[in-house]
């Protein structure tokens, strides 16, 4: 003898659909590729210290690009990741601060034309790919620089 269970029946209401204003995005995926100069920042930089790259981005007009370590805890989007499991780009000069220089990542910036490395460490990985490096703290580097392009008679000319 099967036993059935009690049943109850209520009348819903369907809800209305959902209706799309905007897609908005939090990043754009082409602005590394475009790019004429990128800052690439490695763990060597924390993240609230970004802002102080702002004046060298803005003299060069270089975007901000980033190593696998640096977007896989968040500080960066994804979009802005360079190397085999990020972006592949050739900007006319890319500037590597506080990043190792492993081939995973420097391998997404072959095709640049000329590579700038800023490291502590005299013996990273970065100085064997980069056309220029600069042995130092990247806070005493980026100042410094920043200030020898802006007193450089061509400084604001493309």
């Amino acid at each position: 003898d099967a036993v059935e269970p009690a049943r109850e029946t209520r009348p819903v209401t369907p809800c209305s659909r959902v209706c799309v204003l905007a897609r908005v995005r939090d990043d754009d995926l082409d602005v590394l590729a475009e790019a004429g100069a990128v800052v690439g920042v490695g763990r060597g930089v924390d993240p609230a210290d970004y802002p102080a790259l702002d004046p060298l981005c803005t003299l060069l007009g270089a975007e901000l690009g980033a190593t696998r370590k640096v977007t896989d805890n968040g500080w960066l989007p994804r979009a802005r990741q360079i190397g085999i499991t990020g972006r592949s780009i050739a900007p006319r000069l890319f500037v590597s601060i506080g990043a190792s220089g492993k081939f995973n990542h420097m391998v997404g910036v072959r095709a640049a034309g000329t590579v700038l490395a800023i490291n502590p460490d005299p013996d990273a990985l970065v100085f064997g790919v980069a056309d220029v490096g600069i042995v130092a703290d990247w806070q005493m580097a980026v100042p410094a620089l920043v200030a020898a392009i802006a007193d450089h008679p061509d400084a604001g000319r493309s």
